[in-house]
């Protein structure tokens, strides 16, 4: 879905119907109120020019997170996670792989997910013949699905991922069926490679701070909370608002809903940090988010966006290396603490981990867990 030109059409005259504009997969929208949304904001019905616009600007910002969060436009109409009975269901295989799809996108998945369900949803239903399409998706073999999946075979950790995405959409439908569906679980496996992550070494860490510092205000504070605070950058500190600010700010409190773990997470702020973005988070109302000082949100490619242009200049002036990221900042602050500690439950309550093999996995990537870190354990006579 592509959504494009968001702007607001309004005038001095309160008589004349104001309205949210934007191009919607190609085709211009007007939205007048929220119930495409299911919001109950109505800019037109407001009494005086100042109050419809702060409601158009509501109803802009409201517009743009049903899109992120693909409830736009709103159905109204319940949508079953079941299939009809046995008798009446349609085993052909290009309505199951729709059923799957709708049922996955209508649960809590994050915004890659989405996107990575959608794409093999498209990709795999386009390769299918129309006849494999209108078939009854037992007959899939797995030799077909071996061939679609070799377009991603570019790498390990490619071809995996694609397939892992495929078989998620299959077990849902294996389940919801009661018949065993293994064309994609059978299909071959390829290793994935693991990959070094690299962090930021102690001194070229504080020149890339200060460059930030005085170059990009927004990718400072971005950076120093990933490093700090161990937050991560596209969806828990690009959505930071006042209310998430407590006690003085020194600490961050997010719901479950709010951050990754899916649990309540409430982190320290250092003193370093919050000399930092005191000033800013005193201006903040509750719902004012911490980057745009307004109610709306920066999109989610926004930091990406930033730190390429950034990056560029930064890595001109040999400041920073190959594939070295925003995310690099939590992977350096990870790595500081495990240098320090050497205690990896620490470092998974810093990271919001719900699995201590999530932090082994994380800190193997980082080349922080290797048998220098293990031989005081071997045995010995």
């Amino acid at each position: 879905m592509q959504l494009q030109e968001v702007r607001i059409v309004t005038s001095n005259d309160i008589t004349t119907r104001s309205y949210v504009t934007f191009y919607w997969n190609g085709k211009r929208v007007r939205e007048y109120n929220g119930n495409n949304i299911n919001s109950p904001i109505k800019p037109n019905l407001a009494k005086t020019i100042k109050e419809r616009n702060r409601l158009l600007k509501q109803l802009e910002f409201e517009i743009l997170k049903a899109v992120e969060s693909g409830n736009y436009p709103y159905d109204a109409k319940p949508k079953s996670n079941h299939l009809p009975s046995a008798d009446n269901v349609d085993t052909s295989t290009g309505y199951l792989l729709d059923w799957a799809l709708d049922v996955k996108l209508n649960s809590d998945v994050s915004h890659y997910y989405r996107k990575n369900l959608k794409g093999i949803h498209r990709h795999f239903k386009a390769f299918l013949t129309k006849e494999e399409l209108e078939s009854d998706i037992t007959l899939i073999k797995r030799t077909r699905v071996e061939e679609f999946l070799q377009r991603y075979n570019s790498s390990g950790m490619y071809y995996m991922d694609r397939r892992r995405d495929l078989g998620v959409l299959f077990s849902l439908i294996s389940r919801e069926l009661e018949k065993p569906l293994q064309a994609v679980r059978e299909t071959s496996t390829m290793k994935k490679k693991a990959k070094l992550h690299k962090i930021y070494e102690h001194e070229k860490m504080k020149l890339i701070v200060n460059y930030l510092k005085n170059n990009h205000e927004n990718l400072h504070i971005c950076a120093l909370l990933c490093y700090g605070c161990f937050l991560r950058p596209h969806q828990e500190i690009r959505n930071l608002k006042g209310k998430h600010f407590k006690r003085d700010c020194t600490e961050i409190h997010l719901s479950g809903d709010e951050n990754k773990s899916g649990r309540v997470r409430a982190v320290h702020i250092p003193e370093y940090i919050r000399a930092v973005i005191y000033d800013r988070v005193s201006l903040l109302g509750d719902e004012d988010n911490l980057f745009t000082m307004k109610t709306r949100v920066f999109n989610l490619a926004y930091f990406n966006t930033q730190w390429k242009r950034v990056w560029v200049k930064m890595f001109e002036l040999g400041l920073i290396e190959k594939n070295q990221t925003l995310y690099s900042f939590r992977h350096t602050g990870a790595v500081t603490v495990y240098r320090n500690v050497k205690d990896v439950s620490v470092v998974q309550k810093l990271l919001g981990h719900s699995d201590m093999i999530v932090t082994l996995t994380y800190l193997r990537s980082l080349g922080e867990m290797n048998h220098n870190d293990l031989k005081h354990l071997l045995p010995t006579l």
